[in-house]
């Protein structure tokens, strides 16, 4: 057993360090000082010392998690390997990111919906299932935020704008530029004739 001598804030105002028996031992966020009754004169068995460390690593997987979900619309597969590349063992993972669903933070039908809202002007269907598969996003549910896009409108809008930044349009290139941008051989067809006639 070893005793808190002493503990201490570090200079980011939210973690504390933890003196056991006069040496430096570990530090931890306020929120697992207080869950485990951390205090000087408290006396810590190594088993406790490694259950204040779990839990130590499950509350700074989730807020770094939740950080960064605040700010972008993830997949669950890119929260994974966003939190791995931090060092965070899959447990932690696994808390955390059960956590942000529970809060809806993320999910992978939200990230499907908010990605074809963010890409349907200028991205064809196919472009935005091929990346949202690669995002991790299973069949079902890419199909069901899909299911109301016009991939027509945005061909048009991307031929439109082909047009307005090429002096001299070559059909054959305009036709690869839309194949690039994931839109199907007859919808780009059908718009490039639009777009023709429209001209006349």
């Amino acid at each position: 057993m070893k005793e808190i001598s002493e503990i201490t804030s570090q200079a980011r105002g939210d973690r504390l360090n933890i003196f056991l028996d006069g040496e430096f031992a570990f530090g931890v966020e306020y929120q697992t000082a207080v869950k485990f009754g951390l205090k000087v004169g408290k006396c810590l068995s190594q088993e406790n010392v490694d259950d204040i460390l779990t839990e130590e690593g499950n509350v700074s997987a989730f807020n770094r998690a939740l950080k960064y979900a605040v700010k972008k619309t993830v997949s669950e597969k890119q929260m994974r390997e966003y939190l791995k590349k931090y060092g965070y063992l899959d447990k932690a993972i696994d808390i955390s990111i059960d956590k942000l669903k529970e809060y809806s933070y993320i999910g992978d039908d939200m990230f499907a919906k908010a990605y074809v809202s963010t890409y349907k002007n200028n991205k064809g269907n196919k472009r935005i299932e091929m990346e949202l598969k690669k995002a991790g996003v299973e069949s079902e549910i890419i199909a069901d935020a899909l299911k109301h896009n016009d991939d027509s409108i945005a061909c048009m809008q991307c031929i439109d704008k082909y047009k307005r930044t090429h002096k001299d349009v070559d059909k054959r290139k305009l036709a690869a530029y839309l194949v690039y941008r994931g839109f199907d051989y007859e919808d780009i067809s059908y718009c490039i004739a639009r777009s023709e006639h429209d001209e006349d």
